[in-house]
């Protein structure tokens, strides 16, 4: 009977959803475990008549905790090929729309900030049965009506002068639009709070009474999504993130890949937790990922691993094809025809990897909030070289888990957190005789202003460059700056922390992220 050992160069990670399948290449050092909590019950008395004193313990199993992982992948923006071919070519296509902008990871950004579902028609992710936040409105007619009167309107939806359309079977809920009327009657609407509940496609209809009057109702358009690729770039938020839980998955880790000796773990019901990006000046774009499971199992013996399609008796069963270098593949449904090729496109490139070193830094105090600061005059904009940096992302997650007397509880769901985006950036101490806007300026404006309690700065780290492909940027646009601290090398630095707001305690808009595939 064959030994084998079992090495971690050899593994490949799959991310499986919706019966969708996504390779994803994790670096050197990923880690997945699961501890258990136990009692402990001991026994302290003094002595009885014969001189004994017991003095035993006894060890319960209470429960499992839930599993924790961790791995890092590289950030690889790629251009899809366009196709719906899953299985007949053994190729996973990002897309079904040519030229469109993807990442290899974006699955997991996409699971971290929403509960989205993979539409495997449309072949995008799509918000599920209880919709999404409204990511933007448009203005569909009734735009400018000359018998409104001038003035700023608040516009709660649903509410008594305003009717959803086309909204499929969810229920909108909690949004609020403020209606900018001008002199002339023209309506400029923006979004206050983005609710929750609401489809790409959703109309919001408000009648005269609501905006100053007039004969002409205002019909807005409303997008709601997550995710959204094009041929311009592939952007992603976390507009839809402010759920008590999130979107969940399954992981497969296969040991041993291409080896008769093979093992696959699963761990069921995966979420993300958090996402650190470090800009290391010498390397390449990595981002470090970790989360929680519900459980590992040892999954070898249900996963059919052979050179021709096996017989499905259900969706979500997983084939290693052994004839083509075990891909990957799920079924969607039962029989033999059913099984759908591992999403792999970009995962076999060399060309897009991203080097920190192009990486730029603009910085800007929020135009408003320089306008209203009577202690310090900011500068319009800083000019800022950084020599490192990194952005952490996270949604604080913990689980719930019975405790049940007599039985090995098993964690049951995850509860989100505080939502925090946090980071710092170093740079070195610069002045000039001829600017005013070198960090050596920013530190004096920052300690000087002694009268804000809560400072704006529009942040965007430009990861690959502002104009070079490909690339990553993080774009936040309302930063808080801690002061910055010096540190005293050779080259005298400075490095600043900083937190990601959003427009509102409520709103979950402190980051966006843009991928730009080459």
């Amino acid at each position: 009977m064959a030994e084998f050992l079992h090495f971690s160069r050899d593994t490949k990670m799959y991310l499986v959803k919706d019966n969708r399948a996504w390779t994803i290449p994790v670096l050197d050092g990923f880690s997945f475990s699961q501890a258990t909590n136990a009692s402990e019950i001991t026994l302290n008395e003094m002595e009885d008549a014969s001189g004994r004193s017991r003095r035993g313990r006894k060890m319960f199993t209470d429960s499992l905790s839930a599993a924790e992982w961790s791995f890092s992948t590289y950030t690889r923006p790629f251009r899809a090929a366009g196709g719906t071919t899953y299985s007949a070519d053994k190729g996973g296509r990002a897309g079904s729309a040519a030229n469109a902008s993807h990442a290899v990871e974006e699955a997991l950004w996409v699971c971290m900030g929403s509960k989205n579902v993979y539409n495997s028609t449309s072949y995008a992710w799509n918000h599920g049965a209880t919709g999404g936040a409204i990511t933007s409105i448009a203005t569909t007619s009734g735009g400018t009506d000359a018998g409104r009167s001038a003035g700023t309107y608040t516009i709660a939806v649903p509410g008594t002068n305003v009717t959803i359309a086309s909204n499929g079977s969810n229920v909108a809920a909690s949004a609020v639009i403020s209606v900018v009327v001008n002199g002339s009657g023209v309506a400029t609407s923006t979004i206050t709070d983005r609710g929750i509940g609401f489809n790409t496609g959703s109309t919001l209809t408000i009648a005269p009474a609501a905006i100053g009057g007039g004969s002409a109702n205002l019909v807005l358009t409303v997008t709601s999504e997550s995710f959204s690729s094009d041929s311009t770039d592939l952007d992603i938020n976390f507009f839809d993130s402010n759920r008590s839980s999130l979107s969940t998955f399954d992981l497969y880790f296969v040991l041993s890949d291409k080896s008769a000796g093979r093992l696959v773990y699963k761990l069921a019901n995966a979420v993300v937790n958090e996402a650190a990006v470090d800009f290391d000046i010498d390397g390449i774009a990595t981002i470090n990922w970790s989360g929680f499971a519900g459980q590992i199992t040892d999954f070898t013996a249900s996963v059919t691993a052979q050179a021709s399609p096996p017989t499905a008796s259900a969706a979500g069963e997983i084939w290693i094809d052994t004839d083509d270098s075990d891909s990957f593949f799920v079924s969607e449904g039962t029989g033999t025809s059913n099984w759908v090729h591992t999403i792999d496109e970009g995962t076999a490139s060399t060309t897009n990897f991203i080097r920190n070193r192009l990486t730029q830094l603009s910085l800007a105090p929020d135009a408003t909030f320089k306008a209203n600061n009577s202690a310090v005059t900011y500068e319009t904009s800083y000019q800022v070289a950084i020599t490192a940096g990194n952005i952490t992302i996270s949604n604080n997650i913990s689980y719930l888990t019975p405790e049940e007397l007599g039985r090995v509880n098993q964690p049951i769901e995850h509860v989100t957190g505080t939502r925090t985006v946090t980071g710092s950036f170093t740079c070195y101490l610069g002045s000039s005789d001829a600017a005013t806007n070198k960090s050596k300026n920013l530190f004096e404006d920052l300690v000087q202003d002694t009268e804000t309690v809560i400072n704006e700065f529009e942040l965007k780290f430009d990861v690959g460059g502002t104009a070079s492909t490909p690339r990553l940027e993080f774009q936040i646009d309302r930063c808080h700056l801690e002061i910055p601290s010096h540190s005293i090398d050779d080259v005298i630095s400075l490095e600043t922390n900083f937190h990601g707001l959003g427009s509102s305690i409520g709103e979950a808009d402190e980051i966006t992220l843009k991928y730009v595939g080459s």
